[in-house]
């Protein structure tokens, strides 16, 4: 290793121990956690949970992990408005960092929001953690692509593509379209 690598180290645990200071304040308490079809993440768990600060509650976020347990999803991050400005959302998010260890996503900044999150992505990375660029309405469906393949077939549908694959399909094919064509 390297001078710098060993500075880089040093800073890195240095600002994580601060971080991890100011998040043992808060705690997030889930209150739902299921695993919808339909959901962004499906068939990973979608949470609801609130951010207590001293038991007193002060704000929520929802967020999903992906099924390749890769990333986690933010799709809302809230802090009431008494408790702004105080390092709350960002102890949030590295609560969240600290306990799946891979790259948080917003679902999509907006205008009011966009300074936070640069803030926030620039003292996670500080630390080590890592927060991506996030994710518009329309790249949903080619991220939803990577996990595709875990995503379990519906029983109708299953049944669908058994009944197509098998050899007396095409003879039911004939006879429905005699049957429903006029």
């Amino acid at each position: 290793m390297t001078l710098l690598d060993n500075l880089h180290d040093f800073f890195h645990r240095r600002r994580a121990a601060r971080l991890t200071k100011h998040a043992s304040t808060i705690q997030l308490v889930v209150e739902r956690s299921e695993s919808l079809r339909g959901n962004f993440v499906f068939p990973g768990p979608d949470i609801s949970a609130l951010i207590c600060l001293d038991g007193q509650r002060v704000g929520r976020i929802n967020y999903g992990v992906s099924p390749l347990n890769d990333r986690v999803y933010i799709s809302d991050l809230h802090i009431s408005s008494a408790h702004r400005r105080r390092g709350i959302g960002l102890a949030a998010l590295w609560c969240l960092w600290c306990q799946y260890q891979v790259p948080l996503t917003p679902m999509h900044e907006v205008g009011t929001s966009i300074e936070f999150w640069a803030k926030v992505r620039k003292r996670l990375a500080g630390a080590g953690a890592k927060l991506t660029r996030d994710i518009r309405t329309s790249d949903h469906d080619a991220e939803q692509q990577r996990w595709m393949h875990l995503v379990p077939e519906p029983e109708h549908e299953r049944l669908i593509r058994e009944l197509k694959a098998s050899p007396q399909w095409p003879a039911i094919e004939a006879e429905m379209k005699a049957r429903y064509s006029s």
